[in-house]
């Protein structure tokens, strides 16, 4: 019987709770991995753990087939979420993981994932990110509207938005507390934007996120409602290429419409998949796990 661990933070979560079901029902033993309770000893003899799994040897990984990373939270401590993706770069030495700790590091970071986009040819909004106050002005006055993002952040939060002829007292706070800031320009929507699931090299399907009244936001735990969205060509292949772009074995893809076609917003490499489900009928998590299967080592 295959092992296989899912790296999670919350055992109530949808997601994870899903893909532990898919494991289970391919007939493998599963076993949620809560890395902040992961503790290692570390001696001439060898890595051993402590916590969750008690004195075992980690060099064999205690037979784990494979692991399947839903969530590593978000950390404001350097050294918590340092130590979380060593874990995962120390798992990848043993058995087969999805996605990588590149993968989804590179996914998290706005910034990076942008200039991979950037090379990949993908369709971007005009994006600034500056640690001079000036340069921040002058790019909120050029783009009309802007948005004001975390460079690492989820969920909608941490976000503001500004019209170009206004100045918030909050970027010069925003500047001093996050020492960098990325802007980029406000794409005018219809009030929502398109996630699509891939794994593999296979969209699945698509979402519509439509913001709530009074909202700039489509994030669902932001208020925003799953419809169903039908694929296309297009939506398939760019989806597609940002998944690559980044490196990952699967991904929910953020793009918006506007007047002058679709732009990639951003990708996450760790995406709930309750809101396909909910809107299509999609569990992606069935496929993530047969995608794992297919790449096992042992």
């Amino acid at each position: 019987m295959h092992k296989i661990g899912v790296v999670l933070t919350d055992t109530d979560d949808w997601t994870a709770t899903a893909i532990l079901k898919s494991i289970r029902d391919k007939g493998a033993e599963a076993l949620a991995l809560n890395l902040a309770q992961i503790g290692v000893s570390i001696t001439n003899t060898g890595l051993y753990w402590l916590s969750e799994v008690k004195n075992k040897n980690m060099n064999g990984m205690d037979g784990m087939d494979g692991i399947i990373v839903r969530d590593v939270g978000i950390s404001s401590i350097l050294e918590l979420i340092s130590v979380k993706f060593d874990l995962i770069r120390i798992f990848e030495r043993y058995t087969t993981v999805m996605n990588s700790s590149m993968a989804i590091q590179n996914a998290a970071n706005k910034f990076f994932s942008f200039v991979l986009f950037q090379r990949a040819h993908l369709p971007l909004p005009p994006t600034v990110v500056t640690a001079d106050l000036e340069v921040a002005k002058r790019a909120i006055e050029d783009f009309g509207s802007v948005l004001v993002k975390p460079i690492f952040g989820s969920q909608g939060k941490g976000i503001i938005k500004l019209e170009g002829y206004e100045y918030d007292p909050k970027v010069a706070a925003l500047l001093k507390d996050r020492g960098v800031l990325y802007l980029q320009q406000f794409v005018h929507n219809p009030g929502r934007d398109i996630r699509v699931f891939v794994v593999g090299e296979t969209a699945l399907g698509a979402i519509y996120r439509v913001t709530p009244p009074g909202s700039f936001r489509s994030n669902l735990s932001q208020g925003g409602s799953p419809r169903k969205c039908e694929l296309t060509e297009e939506l398939c292949e760019l989806a597609i290429r940002a998944t690559k772009a980044v490196g990952a074995d699967f991904a929910g893809v953020d793009l918006i419409e506007s007047a002058d076609g679709l732009y990639l917003l951003e990708i996450n490499a760790t995406p709930s998949a309750r809101g396909i489900k909910l809107a299509c009928g999609i569990d992606v998590t069935e496929r993530i796990v047969d995608w794992l299967f297919t790449h096992l080592k042992r």
